[in-house]
């Protein structure tokens, strides 16, 4: 009865190791596991049911790779995240079992979902360079009325459409900000009162602009090319022209208010 028994659960254990094995070979996964010997204990790689040893897989490893497991074999490191190797278009996953078992998983590279083929996600977020660039050489000095006009026709559009079309909640917090920041530059004289501009000098305005984005007098006087006194100058009279008399009032946040 034991015999029985015992030839049963040998015949199922075979039939799970065959299931296994078949799955896995559909998905292009081959699995070889082996002694340190060479010998090798199961395998599912198709038209190979004979093979005895390691050695004739020689053209799935690669035979640079089988050198380099044959010596890492008669070490005694465990390496509990494997190593991996890879031949042609085919990556390898060594791991070891045991002492003396070991396990092999090829499977190509295009299959593979770790950090090698990173979050979709960043792909649409990085398309995004050439719009960040130019924003921020803008900041850093540029013709400020051309810029401003394709920031406001191209790119908040661009950053828009790739904020609707990602899910990555980390990116989407980017580009609330980023969005927050562009739109606050290019929301200017349509967006302002007209009675309020008509108050200020195309100097004055220009300054203006500058301080919504939140460049310091230092960097607004590089930009335009003017001494760091000038821009005070223009920052009291944009205060005196707005009614702005209480010091506690920040200038850039009223302008900002303004545009909203």
């Amino acid at each position: 009865m034991n015999e029985d028994r015992n030839a049963q659960l040998i015949h199922q254990l075979e039939l799970k190791i065959k299931s296994f094995q078949y799955v896995l070979a559909h998905r292009h996964i081959f699995v070889i596991s082996f002694l340190s010997s060479g010998a090798i204990l199961t395998h599912n790689y198709p038209s190979h049911e004979n093979a005895t040893e390691l050695e004739h897989f020689g053209f799935l490893i690669g035979h640079d790779n089988l050198a380099a497991i044959k010596a890492l074999v008669k070490t005694s490191v465990s390496g509990a995240d494997g190593w991996k190797f890879f031949n042609r278009e085919l990556k390898l996953h060594l791991f070891r079992v045991q002492q003396d078992l070991w396990h092999i998983e090829v499977g190509t590279q295009e299959e593979e979902t770790d950090e090698r083929y990173p979050n979709p996600d960043f792909a649409k977020f990085y398309s995004l360079t050439e719009t960040l660039t130019e924003f921020r050489e803008w900041q850093n000095g540029g013709e400020i009325e051309e810029v401003l006009e394709r920031i406001s026709s191209q790119h908040l559009p661009q950053i828009r459409q790739v904020k609707a079309s990602i899910q990555d909640p980390i990116l989407l917090m980017c580009l609330d900000l980023i969005e927050g920041i562009v739109a606050s530059a290019v929301s200017d004289d349509d967006a302002l009162d007209a009675n309020i501009y008509a108050l200020l000098t195309p100097s004055e305005i220009q300054v203006a602009k500058f301080i919504k984005v939140g460049k310091s007098t230092k960097e607004i006087a590089q930009s335009l090319s003017v001494a760091s006194k000038t821009v005070e100058n223009h920052r009291n009279s944009l205060r005196n022209k707005l009614g702005l008399t209480n010091k506690g009032i920040n200038l850039r946040n009223y302008l900002i208010s303004l545009s909203n």
